[in-house]
């Protein structure tokens, strides 16, 4: 009964990893619903059709029409890039829309390589696809998006301590009157933009206003394979993500939406919304192949009287998704980093994780401490798990009796075998307890180990140089499948081969044979599970292993 108890334990670990991965839905969002004065975007043409480059379909955001002037088209002229050099990041705007063209994370690299260039997180390069779009609601020839603003500066150096501004003009006589200042922080990678619009114009006009990301995905291929990458809203304090495939023609959420965001499991761009009550938010794919999609914060219908200046505030967070980090910026910001069903697990431990690094500087030697600390206080249910599988096997060669005397009669030999545990004080399922506690902490620390930035690129030892990828050993030449030899994988399997061999062993040879297939089923299962987790199942097996000893020692 053990044996096959711990069994059904270890396939419910596979199947539960599988579901999670492949098959359990993302939160799907509310259906659309149509707040006053919006209109329902008119569905894109089957066909390509040619469209003027003064407003290109993959960034004229869609919402409610609304009177305004008719005026002129902005003039397209080539935009001066302006460089914003911070100790966290370098920034790239341009003038074409007062947009951002690039912006790269100082503190971490695209790859693992020592000579990688920092972490890009924008990954468009056309100018209409670059991300930051600030529209006047489907204004026919608006196209404040790419409108030609004037910098005021060439460039911009925020030094240790200090704050500095960017702002961008715009003006279209007898319209309007744009600007976009962004506000930069040295030691945040928070940026407030204020948008402040004022009507030029003898009569007022109603209109909504739109903020846009356009993104692509920050990686592709490796682990980004097996994790969430794409957009997601909060939307009342509700996180949703949206995987690319459901998008399709196009989705709206009804607000309140507290921000937007595109975001993996390691780096997130959102915008949050400060004065834009009520809004809700729409997204769109723009092209299958590269999954490069729409996601845009729409606002009120506001009135533009003439003379007078709307203000329109937002705040935008562009880096790690680090829970610390992400709480400075914004408390609600902290829920973009989700751990899924185990969170409530997940986040002590990776606390844990963080608190052991500051003295061991080293997350390999964390992992380890938090494997001995874990074993320590399971040790008592894992004492009484052994102890009950000792009494367990002391006891088989009376079942085997029992079973060949009542071998025609079912119900008489289960009554016998359960009146033989009651009499010596057996409880069958007495080793089983501390296994199924053990899963939750296995499942958290998996995703710990697997979406916390603080293991990117975090070395160990030797080869290990990344806990959140698989181990890889390169010896000279490829291996097919693996590319390298999995060395901490091996080491598990052999660990847990050694502790099948020290188990009370099972009177039916057909469950040991099953048993003694585990470590090899396992290995598989973990090749490509990130090193970290190997190394905590490792570190697990090794404190069992001795403890089985004493155990057995004990009882001979």
């Amino acid at each position: 009964m053990e044996k096959r108890v711990l069994l059904a334990i270890v396939l419910c670990i596979i199947v539960l990893v599988l579901w999670e991965k492949f098959f359990v839905p993302k939160k799907q969002p509310p259906p659309p619903t149509t707040s006053p004065k919006v209109e329902q975007p008119t569905p894109a043409p089957a066909t390509q059709e040619k469209v003027t480059p003064e407003i290109p379909p993959a960034a004229v955001s869609e919402a409610p029409q609304a009177t305004v002037p008719s005026v002129p088209p902005p003039t397209a002229r080539p935009g001066r890039d302006v460089v914003v050099e911070s100790p966290l990041y370098r920034a790239v705007f341009t003038e074409r829309g007062g947009r951002l063209k690039s912006f790269v994370l100082k503190r971490y690299r695209e790859t693992i390589d020592e000579n990688s260039p920092g972490m890009e997180l924008i990954k468009t390069s056309r100018i209409e696809d670059l991300p930051l779009a600030f529209n006047i609601v489907n204004h026919p020839v608006a196209a404040l998006y790419l409108a030609p603003y004037v910098a005021d500066q060439t460039s911009v150096t925020v030094g240790s301590g200090e704050k500095k501004t960017l702002t961008f003009k715009y003006e279209a006589p007898g319209w309007l009157k744009i600007s976009r200042q962004y506000i930069f922080n040295s030691d945040s990678y928070l940026i407030d933009h204020t948008v402040k619009i004022e009507n030029l114009g003898a009569q007022p006009w109603g209109n909504a206003t739109s903020l846009s990301l356009i993104n692509l995905p920050f990686s592709v291929g490796g682990a980004s394979r097996y994790s969430f990458q794409g957009p997601a809203l909060l939307v009342n304090n509700e996180l949703n993500e949206i995987k690319f495939k459901k998008i399709k023609g196009g989705m709206q959420f009804p607000g309140p939406i507290d921000w937007i965001a595109y975001t993996n499991q390691y780096f997130t761009i959102a915008v949050i919304p400060l004065n834009q009550l009520p809004n809700y938010a729409k997204l769109r794919s723009l092209d299958q192949d590269t999954q490069m999609v729409e996601t845009s914060l729409f606002g009120p219908q506001v009135m533009f009287q003439p003379g007078i200046q709307q203000e329109f505030q937002y705040q935008l967070y562009m880096g790690p998704k680090e829970i610390k980090t992400l709480k400075a910026a914004d408390p609600k910001l902290a829920k973009a980093v989700n751990f899924g069903w185990f969170d409530v697990i997940a986040q002590p431990l990776l606390v844990c994780l963080k608190f052991f690094h500051r003295f061991l500087h080293n997350y390999g030697l964390a992992i380890i401490l938090l494997t001995v600390l874990i074993k320590i206080l399971f040790w008592p249910l894992t004492h009484k798990s052994y102890v009950s599988m000792q009494a367990m096997k002391k006891l088989q060669p009376k079942m085997a009796k029992i079973r060949e005397k009542y071998k025609d009669d079912k119900e008489k030999m289960n009554q016998e075998i359960m009146q033989m545990y009651r009499t010596h004080k057996v409880n069958p399922m007495g080793g089983c307890l501390p296994m199924v506690l053990q899963i939750p902490v296995f499942f958290a620390l998996y995703r710990v180990l697997y979406s916390s930035i603080a293991m990117r690129h975090a070395p160990f030892v030797g080869w290990i140089n990344d806990l959140s990828a698989p181990d890889r050993l390169y010896v000279g030449f490829t291996i097919p499948y693996l590319g390298g030899l999995p060395v901490l994988t091996l080491l598990m399997g052999i660990s847990m081969f050694l502790q099948q061999k020290m188990t009370p062993t099972s009177a039916d040879p057909r469950q040991e044979k099953m048993m003694l297939m585990m470590p090899v089923i396992f290995t598989v299962f973990f090749v490509n599970f990130p090193s970290g987790l190997v190394l905590y199942w490792l570190v697990n097996n090794i404190l069992s292993i001795g403890q089985q000893y004493y155990i057995n020692k004990k009882a001979a």
